[in-house]
């Protein structure tokens, strides 16, 4: 889980007038945000190797978010000069990803893309850092198929035993027939589906209490 995420900034090539004034208020809009942890770097063609802003680069081990004026090849290929083998692209806008680079080196970086533009407003990319903040801040849970039980408490009762025969059909499953008398007093005190045959998803839940 994930509750803060770096947002590197790449200037334009050449900064001046709306260029420069929307860069600087984005900075500014970021900087304020809760969550989000601003990076300002030169345009990606123009660092060189061990530089500060290419040691800032390469000083972000996970993910990170990168606001460009580029394409996603350029960005491709100058993280690979400045030492990225590996990298995911992933625009914020739903675009297709890019992967590019050493298939051997595992596992690819992601850099989420927002691509920038005078014409885009700053509140619309604010909110596009904020529901990428959002979604990699939430616990994501496999759900296994829920009739695959516990291995370690499963049992396989033979079928067509009459109630009265579960018990010890119990004990002859069972690798320690000494500890089949929680299972015995559970059977006893379980409500039956027909009147007969014990309710098995309510006995087999019991069972799960019980280190069997």
């Amino acid at each position: 889980m994930a509750n803060r995420i770096p947002v590197v900034i790449s200037q334009h090539e050449r900064r001046a007038g709306s260029i420069a004034d929307y860069e600087e208020q984005l900075i500014t809009r970021i900087v304020m945000e809760s969550g989000l942890d601003a990076t300002l770097v030169a345009d990606l063609k123009s660092i060189e190797l061990d530089t500060t802003d290419h040691l800032c680069i390469e000083g972000l081990k996970g993910d990170f978010a990168l606001a460009t004026w580029e394409s996603a090849p350029y960005v491709c290929s100058h993280l690979h000069r400045l030492g990225i083998p590996l990298l995911e692209i992933i625009p914020v806008d739903g675009s297709l990803k890019t992967q590019s680079g050493d298939a051997k080196a595992q596992p690819p970086k992601k850099i989420f893309m927002i691509a920038l533009a005078t014409n885009n407003s700053i509140d619309s990319t604010i909110k596009s850092l904020k529901d990428l903040l959002m979604s990699r801040s939430t616990p994501v849970f496999s759900i296994g198929d829920p009739t695959v039980r516990n291995k370690r408490n499963a049992v396989d009762i033979p079928p067509n035993v009459d109630s009265k025969q579960l018990p010890q059909a119990l004990t002859n499953i069972l690798p320690n027939s000494s500890r089949v008398e929680a299972p015995r007093q559970i059977v006893s005190a379980l409500p039956t589906v027909d009147g007969n045959f014990p309710n098995i998803d309510q006995l087999m839940d019991e069972l799960d209490r019980f280190e069997l």
